[in-house]
């Protein structure tokens, strides 16, 4: 615990709501941990409502609440007016100061801003940060600077660098993550840019390790939406080549999205058997359908992290995953396998589990987890950015 209550600021461009249990759970476990190290913490969510088209009849959406001893503040815009973005990160600033306003939170009272993902978390922490001269350190997620650049205009990455620019830390869930998103800005690596780890729970490193079960009786599991990126027809074909070395193998898909009928179709064409869907997981039964699988999947195209993938380790249970890019930073020799991103691939890597699962100690895996992506460990380099980001302001 810290001797001082230092005052943080977290600007997010996502956080779980009662319509959105699940959206930006990685900033709310961070402000978790943030509390549990003691910090004061303060959540600004500043989001969109929608289109302009589709908001029309919306009107802006301002709350204040306490959750889990962090004061949230929802700020929900309208788009004033339709096509030009720039107007609307402009309105929504305006929009997020009277809240704060509004709600008494000075902005002097904060010593840094952590913003999370540029549009609009980012954006808004960089001109409150110019505004009171406060420090800003910056984690990136903006999965679409990595993945589909196009759909950002020439003044959305200049924005996107200049906050760079400003701020003391910029910080990425991955190696692959920074070089890629660095790439597409066209910038160079610099020591500002840093790699950490999104953190894993602590409850999943708490969570008792169970006994192995049969080896006659394999169960393996995959969570994720069912979109493209996620690939999870190259699983279903792989799994169709593994049951032919054992039948009675069996899969577990929990997730939901716009191709869950064509992937449950293909399922059945390829006359899978074992096969049970479920649908999105909350992170308490993410925990409970970890501990009873065997091993865990992804076959992702592009994964800037793979949080599921370190959870998976923090339980002590390997992995088989496609060679993603994130992954990379996560998956070791000792806790799985990589595969390149065909399913005959992939399917070896699967037999290659199962004929060496008793090479893989579960002790081991949660060890190497808990080295790189427990909150002490997050929290320690945490620290120090603070106080070097404050000192630099001083």
């Amino acid at each position: 615990m810290r001797d001082k209550r230092f005052n943080i600021l977290l600007m997010a461009s996502w956080y779980p709501s009662k319509e959105h249990p699940t959206a930006g759970s990685f900033v709310q476990e961070q402000a978790h941990m943030l509390r549990d190290f003691g910090y004061q913490v303060t959540v600004i969510h500043p989001f969109m409502l929608g289109t302009f088209a589709n908001s029309i009849n919306k009107r802006s959406t301002v709350s204040l609440t306490h959750e889990d001893d962090i004061r949230v503040v929802r700020v929900g815009v309208a788009p004033p007016v339709p096509f030009f973005r720039g107007v609307s990160y402009a309105y929504c600033f305006q929009r997020v100061r009277e809240a704060m306003n509004r709600f008494q939170l000075d902005p002097r009272d904060f010593e840094v801003i952590h913003s999370h993902a540029m549009f609009m978390g980012g954006l808004i922490g960089y001109w409150l940060s110019k505004k009171y001269n406060l420090p800003q350190v910056h984690t990136e997620h903006t999965s679409g600077l990595i993945f589909n650049p196009k759909q950002y205009s020439k003044r959305d990455f200049s924005m996107t660098r200049k906050a760079y620019e400003h701020c003391h830390k910029v910080l990425f869930v991955s190696q692959f993550a920074l070089e890629r998103t660095l790439q597409n800005l066209s910038l160079e690596v610099r020591d500002a840019f840093k790699v950490l780890p999104n953190v894993v729970d602590t409850a999943f490193f708490s969570s008792s390790i169970l006994s192995r079960a049969k080896a006659t009786s394999w169960k393996f599991l995959m969570i994720g939406n069912f979109i493209p990126r996620k690939n999870h027809a190259l699983l279903l074909e792989a799994f169709a080549f593994v049951q032919k070395q054992y039948p009675s193998v069996g899969l577990t898909i929990a997730g939901h999205g716009p191709l869950m009928v064509e992937l449950q179709a293909l399922s059945s064409s390829l006359q899978l058997k074992n096969i049970t869907w479920l649908p999105g997981l909350s992170r308490i039964e993410v925990r409970k359908e970890i501990a009873a699988h065997h091993a865990i999947f992804s076959t992702s195209t592009i994964e800037t992290f793979g949080l599921t993938v370190a959870e998976a380790q923090a339980m002590g249970k390997p992995v088989v995953v496609t060679d993603s890019g994130g992954v990379r930073d996560i998956v070791t020799q000792e806790t799985g396998v990589v595969t390149e991103g065909s399913s005959e691939s992939f399917a070896k890597g699967i037999l290659q589990l199962i004929q060496s699962y008793d090479t893989y100690d579960q002790e081991t895996i949660r060890q190497s987890a808990k080295r790189r992506f427990s909150s002490e460990v997050i929290m320690e380099q945490l620290h120090e950015i603070y106080d070097q980001a404050l000192s630099s302001f001083h």
